[in-house]
């Protein structure tokens, strides 16, 4: 969820201060953009992986701060419930086999962290949204102890004055409120991090906006929550809801959401991602560390780069100071599992799409506004490889199509935008072969978790099937097979 902060409640004098230092330091980023060769560094990749602990019921364990403890390991944090963690992974130079490297790191740590768990009867598994979670699950006992969970709980639930409602209609439905944030635990994701050069910031948001449509409903794998069929990706409604601290009622307009697909195409630079949280986002945690700058490193921005982590885009502009400062663009919306070479598949898929609609970016924009973006990278979250998604026909206007019909035509050209990129062909080519199989298939996480329920419920409840059927993704998980190989029952 965040940086980490020192305070759980906040007067009118450290808003003040906050804000004017908020202004400060947008400024500052104002000035160091319209700096040349200012943030021009070799392009690099990183991760963050979310994971779910479990019993040997298939439940999930309150076991988070034992296994940091336990692990030592400067580079995993507590998530926000105490059955999650994460782990950053080192960033590595954007060329070779980038890939491959996030992949090995990511099996080193999840090898260590099952062993480390299992003198303890606890599994750990990368998986969107854990299928036998309940109701009961929830709520403060759960949340882990930390000052930004408290305080993001207290400062959200009383701007909206009342409890989150959570309302999710999709192959069935469920209505549900929450008086905390520990709804938006049950999200577990493969965050990856790219950087890029200011001045070619627009193009690459812009691209990746595009690409991650169809990159999330390749990658879906949270179809079940609270027992209930919902959307196949379940993450992109239940976390955009779970922390919605908008009161509607009485107003004539009203802020955005926190949680979103975002206001519309970049023109210029990421500065103005930057500017519209400023000017549309109250700020929530107004904490001002003491800092200063490290050697070699750019202004740190601490009050910019903490509000901005309470701004969920689904593609989030990132400065950081390391190397002199930089940007980076985060895909946040990308799921857990189910496995690793799963996940760094998408991850090439993104990025390498990203690249391959650049040379015709403009044109496409100006063909699929905004609107119909938005409109299609919804429909991919609730309907994953089922969805139909709005396109350009060959005469120039929107129609709908299948998405997987339409990927099918984009996808040859990915491997190739990835090499020229500076990715090896042996890796580009390896990682196309996997998202290949999974669309020729039409099978990923979410379409196997639903398939494989649909069988099991033949002889079962829904709640017997629903841990079976995550007892086999963690056996399948554990094969290191790519899930379009997982075999249905």
């Amino acid at each position: 969820m965040g940086q980490n902060i020192n305070k759980t409640s906040f007067s009118a004098s450290d808003h003040e201060q906050f804000a004017k230092q908020l202004k400060s330091e947008l400024d500052q980023l104002e000035g160091l953009l319209e700096t040349p060769g200012w943030g021009i560094g070799k392009c690099t990749l990183g991760a963050e992986l979310e994971l779910y602990l479990t019993d040997k019921h298939h439940r999930p364990a309150h076991y988070n701060l034992d296994i940091l403890d336990k692990a030592s390991d400067p580079l995993m944090t507590a998530e926000i419930n105490r059955f999650n963690v994460e782990y950053n992974c080192p960033y590595t130079e954007f060329s070779g086999a980038p890939f491959t490297f996030l992949k090995q790191k990511m099996d080193e740590r999840l090898q260590s962290l099952q062993a480390i768990a299992q003198a303890d009867g606890i599994d750990v598994t990368p998986i969107g949204i854990l299928p036998t979670l309940k109701d009961g699950d929830f709520g403060l006992a759960s949340m882990t102890d930390s000052p930004r969970y408290h305080a993001l709980t207290d400062i959200l639930c009383e701007s909206r004055g009342g409890p989150f409602h959570i309302r999710i209609h999709g192959a069935e439905s469920l209505e549900v409120d929450a008086d905390d944030l520990t709804l938006e635990g049950a999200n577990t994701s493969f965050q990856v991090h790219y950087r890029v050069k200011p001045d070619e910031f627009a193009q690459w948001y812009n691209g990746i906006q595009i690409a991650t449509i169809f990159t999330l409903a390749m990658a879906a794998n949270s179809p079940v929550f609270l027992q209930k069929k919902l959307w196949h990706e379940t993450r992109v409604p239940l976390f955009k809801q779970s922390i919605d601290s908008r009161n509607l009622c009485g107003m004539n307009w009203h802020t955005p959401a926190r949680v979103s697909f975002g206001k519309g195409y970049v023109r210029k630079s990421a500065l103005e991602l930057f500017r519209q949280g400023v000017s549309l986002q109250p700020v929530l945690l107004p904490d001002l560390p003491e800092s200063k700058c490290k050697e070699g490193c750019g202004p740190r921005l601490d009050a910019l780069r903490l509000h901005q982590s309470t701004i969920w885009s689904w593609n989030r502009a990132v400065y950081d100071d390391a190397d002199g400062g930089h940007l980076r663009i985060e895909l946040r919306s990308l799921p857990a599992g189910p496995t690793t070479i799963d996940m760094v598949a998408n991850a090439a898929l993104c990025i390498g799409l990203a690249h391959a609609l650049q040379r015709d970016l403009d044109r496409l924009m100006d063909r699929l506004p905004f609107e119909f973006a938005k409109y299609n990278f919804y429909r991919a979250a609730q309907y994953g490889v089922n969805a139909n998604i709005l396109w350009e026909s060959e005469n120039g206007t929107l129609q709908e199509y299948p998405l997987v019909d339409v990927l099918d035509k984009l996808l040859p050209r990915v491997a190739d935008s990835l090499v020229e990129l500076g990715i090896s062909r042996v890796e580009a080519d390896m990682l196309m072969v996997v998202i290949e199989h999974r669309l020729a298939k039409r099978q990923n996480g979410a379409s196997w978790q639903l398939s494989t329920l649909v069988e099991l419920e033949r002889k079962y409840g829904r709640e017997v099937a629903l841990n079976k059927m995550f007892a086999l993704y963690q056996k399948q998980y554990l094969s290191g097979v790519p899930v379009s190989h997982w075999p249905i029952l």
